[in-house]
């Protein structure tokens, strides 16, 4: 780009360059095209004055106008001479600056445009015949002595002007000239004021010049060129030149730049802003929001973004990122200074942030548009948050259309997309393509940010060579979930942002509260936006409770304040001590006991020494049934949870059956919602040997598979145990690795000796309420061995000490129903009702 187009030509114009040998066409599209332009010289002239000064700048000799009105017109009188065959005037010396000037703009002069520019020739051709016109167009883009630039500056309305019988005339001349048949170091410029050039294109199609629009099309985007609306800038050097020239004040000199930058979120012309500040200079009104009637968007942060950045909780890895992303993009743009736009492949600006809700991803989004404005890479750095539904439509020819919308109202800054992935449905690739486009023409001005889960939004990337190109590994980004500590920071700043003084106690609470959160969050966690939310619902409580009357004196939150929902995750039971206490009655279990305790000391050392966060173990509880493993997994939830690795602790009874269907894909579901039903506690499976399966087409396999994943994916927030006889136990875990590595504790419960199966028959009886006279206990441990002798490995142990019971009390019953009624006889059993091992069932 020549000096002049560096002046002439503001940041809006997209993908301005000084048009080369051969390029027969520069199409230009946009509101701009009918606007005025305020150049970096300080001087406003219209979009034909600016064209003017590049085309002259290029190297044009003669550049000629013409519209629906006139035939030709000229903005300068060498290029009018050449066209009548008349005298050429000689050109004007440029005037030299003075060597070493500076003033209060630092070099920036305010030239005199009536001696720099001469204005549009006062002696326009009046429009004759259209076939007249076509032909003094077609001899002067066809002329090749002197380099000829043909400006049309309302191209759409010039061809729908001209008369149905000339435009097949007039669509086979611009052909030509696209084939080659125009002087080689000739141009035309066609001026169009629609922004998206696929309306240009429909709109030439529609005026009956269908191979003249599809020959056209084939031009975008290397020769076409976006004028959008006035941008901060721009309106800044329009503000600087009607203060120097018109006397305009300004209210408030650490304002203007948040002033300016209000006027261009607006998008008017820069037409329009002229005239209302015009109206202010006239009035000696001083320039601010309010004067001109605007609302203010939010005033500039008082801390610069790094500043803010790091004064936000936890996301070290994102800050890394980011001060390296800004430093090799600023780096790039040092490389590439001075290269025409086509030549540059400069580092993508596009990213893709990936995480969980809540974990600041928008707020990121937002920090990168203020970043790239503030390195010079955006001109305005302003945020436009897209969801899917604004961007497709039910209606394929709408899609494209809408997304087109979107985009523009981006320009110049960060167009946000939440949930991207959402794009793989529906009419979605039509939006994706029209983004990958829009990302490539807009290059120089806009950054599309995508956000969503990590797995779905790498895919979204993937399955489109366009997107993979334009969000590089490097520029995909993941945001972590906050770690506890770091979301109860968040939420004590919450605290203190809505002004709510809390008691110490609740602050303990809401530690513990926050921790269980965090372990038994899913999929959908929040983060940072749960620990708002869950503020603002102890806002609510507490002003439900809370009628304040004196801003003086406010009365803090408390435990009471918190909602019945999360009182959920403030896990309570018994101290520690007072659960294992519970061990020490239970009838035998000698080596059980042991085992649990010292478990239970090996985690709390963990704990103590603060490593990393211990995990509940898996555990493998075998022995013959009715030895006490149902009631030792039952405390063991209690363990667990005193200890503070699960936040329930609640125990799931079931079976290998119930985790086995009997149709394909079944049992993976049956398994899952058991799975679910024991998250924060605990699953207990019974006769864990049937998962073991018997031939090729068993869906056990199918359930330890889904099993074992389930247990890697809720790690910390359940414990499975699987309970059976040693042997089947032992078969299990041999036939599947994912089973043998996951189960890193085994109880060994023993069968009971005759003296505790005694015991447990005598507290049973008792619990009861009876009383046992001296020899029921001996023949009742008779009873209980001789049954062991004869069902073998299937004896009940405790489970048959209560089928005796249930037979004993049978007897005892149908004894006294005979006798006279005997309060004491009722409640006494006696040696008769102990019945023979044989008699059993």
């Amino acid at each position: 780009m020549t000096l002049a187009a560096d002046l002439a030509l503001p940041e809006r114009v997209r993908g301005a360059r000084a048009p080369r040998v051969g390029e027969v066409f520069w199409i230009m599209h946009g509101p701009g095209v009918t606007d005025v332009f305020a150049g970096a010289d300080l001087c406003v002239r219209g979009c034909e004055e600016a064209i003017w000064e590049v085309l002259r700048g290029s190297g044009f000799r003669r550049v000629v106008f013409t519209d629906y009105r006139r035939t030709v017109y000229f903005h300068d009188r060498e290029s009018r001479a050449l066209t009548r065959g008349e005298p050429v005037p000689e050109r004007a010396p440029a005037r030299r600056a003075r060597a070493g000037f500076a003033g209060p703009m630092g070099e920036t002069v305010l030239l005199d445009r009536a001696r720099v520019m001469p204005g549009p020739s006062q002696r326009s051709t009046p429009r004759a015949n259209d076939a007249h016109q076509l032909m003094m167009l077609d001899g002067l883009m066809t002329d090749a002595e002197v380099r000829t630039a043909l400006v049309v500056p309302v191209a759409q309305t010039w061809l729908a002007e001209i008369p149905g019988g000339s435009r097949r005339a007039a669509s086979q001349m611009l052909l030509r000239w696209i084939s080659g048949q125009a002087a080689p170091r000739n141009l035309c410029v066609l001026l169009f004021a629609p922004i998206e050039f696929t309306e240009v294109i429909t709109g030439i199609r529609q005026h009956g010049y269908p191979e003249l629009a599809t020959r056209l099309a084939d031009l975008a985007p290397t020769r076409t060129t976006v004028v959008g609306y006035a941008e901060e800038a721009e309106i800044g050097r329009l503000v600087h030149h009607l203060r120097l020239t018109k006397g305009l004040r300004i209210a408030d000199w650490s304002m203007l730049a948040h002033t300016i930058r209000t006027m261009a979120e607006q998008q008017f012309h820069l037409r329009s802003w002229r005239e209302q500040l015009l109206v202010l200079a006239e009035g000696r009104i001083a320039l601010s929001v309010e004067a001109l009637g605007l609302t203010a968007s939010a005033p500039p942060a008082s801390r610069d973004i790094w500043q803010r950045l790091d004064e936000m909780v936890g996301m070290s890895s994102i800050k890394n990122f980011l001060r390296s992303h800004s430093k090799a993009v600023h780096n790039d743009r040092i490389l590439w200074h001075g290269e025409p736009d086509d030549e540059r492949e400069p580092m993508p600006l596009h990213l893709a942030l990936s995480g969980s809700p809540g974990t600041g991803k928008t707020v990121v989004a937002t920090m990168i548009g203020e970043l790239y404005r503030d390195m010079g890479v955006l001109s305005r750095g302003h945020l436009v948050v897209a969801s899917v539904e604004d961007l497709v439509s039910q209606y394929v020819s709408d899609t494209a259309v809408r997304t087109g919308e979107v985009v523009r109202r981006a320009i110049g800054g960060v167009l946000f997309i939440d949930e991207a992935y959402q794009l793989m449905q529906g009419h979605g690739q039509e939006t994706i393509d029209r983004l990958v486009t829009e990302m490539e023409n807009h290059r120089d001005d806009l950054a599309v940010v995508i956000a969503g889960y990590e797995r779905p939004i790498n895919e979204l990337i993937d399955s489109n060579p366009g997107l993979a190109s334009r969000f590089p590994p490097d520029n995909r980004i993941v945001f972590p979930d906050f770690e506890p500590p770091e979301l109860h920071s968040i939420l004590l700043q919450q605290f203190t942002g809505a002004r709510l003084p809390i008691t110490d106690e609740l602050r303990q609470a809401t530690g513990v509260l926050v921790e269980n959160m965090y372990r038994t969050r899913g999929a959908d966690f929040g983060n940072g936006r749960a620990m708002r939310n869950l503020v603002q619902a102890i806002k609510r409580r507490w002003a439900d409770r809370v009628e304040l009357t004196d801003p003086t004196d406010i009365p803090p939150a408390t435990l009471a304040d918190i909602p019945d929902d999360f009182r959920r995750y403030l896990a309570t039971t018994a101290p520690l001590d007072e659960v294992l206490a519970e061990l020490t009655p239970l009838v035998g279990l000698a080596e059980v006991k042991t085992t649990i305790r010292g478990m239970v000391d090996v985690l709390g050392l963990r704990q103590r020494r603060g490593r990393a966060r211990s995990v509940a173990p898996h555990m493998l509880f075998v022995g013959a049934p009715g030895t006490g493993k149902t009631t030792v997994a039952q405390l063991m939830g209690r363990v667990f949870v005193a200890l503070g690795l699960l936040v329930k602790g609640h125990v799931i009874n079931t079976t290998a059956a119930d985790l086995i269907a009997g149709y394909v894909g079944q049992t993976a579901m049956k398994t899952r919602a058991k799975v679910e039903e024991a998250l924060d506690g605990v699953l207990f499976i019974d006769e864990a040997y049937g998962l073991i399966g018997t031939g090729e087409n068993n869906f056990a396999k199918e359930a330890v598979t889904e099993l074992v994943a389930l247990m890697e994916a809720h790690r910390g927030r359940l414990v499975v145990i699987a309970a059976g006889y040693p042997d089947d136990i032992a078969e299990l875990i041999q036939k599947n690795s994912g089973l043998t590595s996951r189960f890193s504790r085994t109880l060994r419960f023993d069968d009971y000796d005759r003296s505790e199966l005694e015991l447990i028959f005598t507290r049973v009886a008792e619990a009861e309420g009876y009383e046992l006279a001296d020899e029921v206990v001996a023949l009742a441990g008779e009873t209980l061995t001789a049954l062991r002798i004869r069902q073998g490995k299937h004896f009940g142990n405790a489970r048959a000490v209560r089928n005796l019971f249930d037979q004993v009390e049978l007897r005892c019953a149908t004894r006294v129903a005979a006798l006279s009624a005997d309060a004491e006889a009722e409640i006494r059993i006696v040696a008769d009702d102990i019945p023979d091992a044989r008699d059993v069932r």
